[in-house]
């Protein structure tokens, strides 16, 4: 494989993958700016791995090598406490469609939402972000994270279920159910 292919396909990984590892990485350290170190660094270890390992299991390499980062940092002390700020600011709305008091509703809905995250077990809140925010399946997530892929379901219905709890929102019923 040429160098060009080679560089085109870590572009491509970056164009995709940058703005939702920045996401994740700063959902984990609650430090954007080492949250944006650490994506860094993700990609310069994508560089220089095996293309042909990596490639089938792009999205999943490249939120645990984030992740490891991201552990490491905490682990050495060197990132500031957790917080919710730039996660409540990701989703105030940027086209400015919406009229000023539905996208006020939004933002307290939201902050309400991500204060009932922040009370959630530090494990439960990744399973979630990692599901809902970035897509990912259970088995990406149990490789991501480290857990089996029942203990990811577990963790999720629990997240869920904990969520629903708090927010003071019943499950929808299922389809067909009885009411």
């Amino acid at each position: 494989m040429g160098t060009d292919d080679r560089s085109a396909w870590v572009r491509d990984a970056l164009e995709r993958f940058e703005g939702p590892l920045v996401a994740y990485a700063t959902s984990v350290l609650g430090d954007g700016h080492a949250a944006r170190d650490v994506v860094q660094d993700t990609f310069l270890r994508l560089v220089s791995a095996d293309r042909a390992h990596v490639e089938p299991i792009l999205p999943r390499w490249l939120y645990a090598v984030c992740r490891h980062r991201a552990v490491d940092l905490i682990r050495r002390g060197r990132v500031a406490a957790r917080s919710n700020a730039e996660s409540l600011d990701a989703l105030a709305p940027r086209n400015g469609s919406a009229p000023p008091e539905e996208a006020a509703a939004v933002k307290d809905d939201a902050s309400r939402v991500l204060a009932v995250l922040a009370t959630l077990p530090p494990g439960h809140q990744e399973v979630l972000r990692l599901k809902l925010a970035h897509g990912l399946s259970y088995a990406d997530i149990a490789q991501v994270t480290g857990l089996s892929v029942s203990h990811v379901g577990v963790k999720l219905h629990e997240a869920m279920k904990s969520l629903r709890a708090r927010l003071g929102v019943r499950p929808a019923a299922a389809p067909g159910a009885a009411r």
